[in-house]
């Protein structure tokens, strides 16, 4: 049983290895980035519900593109994860 247990934590380990590794070479990049810009979509329409329940007007008090969660997805959109670097 314990010989078990080793090799699952060895197993688990080099995985978490060979994942990071990737991610800090960038690796990772292409499959992290619809992701990121995915919740920071998410982020503009809660911001956006925010807004309109206080009764404020798209197009009257704030614009879409204004939202803070749109211009993340943007420059994710527009730089890739480089400019998740900057936020």
């Amino acid at each position: 049983m314990a010989n078990i247990a080793l090799i699952i934590s060895v197993v688990v380990a080099v995985l978490a290895v060979a994942l990071g590794g990737a991610y800090f070479a960038g690796m990772l990049d292409p499959l992290v980035a619809p992701i990121v810009k995915y919740m920071f979509v998410a982020k503009a329409r809660a911001q956006q519900k925010a807004l309109e329940a206080q009764g404020k007007k798209e197009g009257e008090d704030f614009v879409k593109e204004q939202l803070a969660g749109n211009q993340q997805a943007s420059e994710i959109a527009n730089q890739g994860l480089q400019g998740l670097k900057n936020l």
